[in-house]
C-alpha cells in the first residue's frame, strides 16, 4: 500500500476480516499519513478498545464510532475497515471508482461473502482488487451446515486459488511460476 500510495492518485479501501487486522493495516500506515489523510472507521457497535496511537484516525458521534461528512470521507487517501463494514462507504455515497484499489487482507479467514462486502458495493472498471493471504491456513469459521453444504467454508481466495487461471502449475497445459 505504502508503494502504490507515491502516487498522488491513489486512494484506497483496505478491509480484513478482524478489528485486531484492520487494526494492524493503520498502525502501519499511520506513521506514513496524517490524520487527515487516514481514517480508520470502527462500527457504531464495536465496544473493543480503540489502540492508542489510532484514535486521531477514527471519528465519534457522540460516544458512537461513527464516519464523517460525504465530502469528508471522500479526500482520505485510505480508508481503513473490517470487511463487514466495508459496505459503508458506498452505503454513504462514495460512488463507484472512488477507490483505485479495494484489499482485503487476510482474505484466506473471509468466507466468501465477507470477503465481497467491501468490493461488491463499489468496484469499479477502474478499480483493482487484491486480496492477500494464505488460503493453507486457517479458512472462514463456519457452524452452519446450510452454509458448508452451500461451500462457504472455502474463503474467495482459496476457491480463486483452485481455479486453472490462478494455478501456478496448469494453465493451458504449461507451467508457469
Amino acid at each position: 500500500m505504502r508503494q502504490l500510495l507515491r502516487n498522488p492518485n491513489t486512494v484506497i479501501l483496505a478491509s480484513a476480516p478482524s478489528n485486531a487486522a484492520a487494526d494492524i493495516i493503520a498502525s502501519r500506515l499511520k506513521d506514513y499519513l496524517t490524520p487527515d489523510q487516514l481514517f480508520r472507521f470502527y462500527a457504531p457497535s464495536y465496544k473493543g478498545t480503540v489502540p492508542p496511537g489510532l484514535t486521531p484516525y477514527t471519528f465519534k458521534k457522540g460516544n458512537f464510532n461513527s464516519v464523517h461528512e460525504l465530502n469528508k470521507m471522500s479526500s482520505f487517501r485510505v480508508i481503513v475497515t473490517t470487511c463487514l463494514s466495508g459496505c459503508v462507504p458506498p452505503g454513504i455515497g462514495l460512488p463507484r471508482n472512488h477507490f483505485t484499489h479495494i484489499f482485503v487482507d487476510e482474505a484466506g479467514q473471509a468466507s466468501e461473502p465477507e470477503c465481497l462486502v467491501p468490493i461488491a458495493g463499489i468496484l469499479g472498471d477502474r478499480t483493482n482488487v487484491i486480496l492477500s493471504g494464505d488460503p493453507c491456513q486457517l479458512g472462514p469459521i463456519i457452524h452452519s451446515p446450510i452454509a458448508m453444504e452451500y461451500g462457504l467454508e472455502v474463503s474467495f481466495l482459496e476457491r480463486l486459488m483452485q481455479d486453472g487461471m490462478y494455478n501456478e502449475r496448469e494453465q493451458d497445459g504449461n507451467t508457469y511460476l
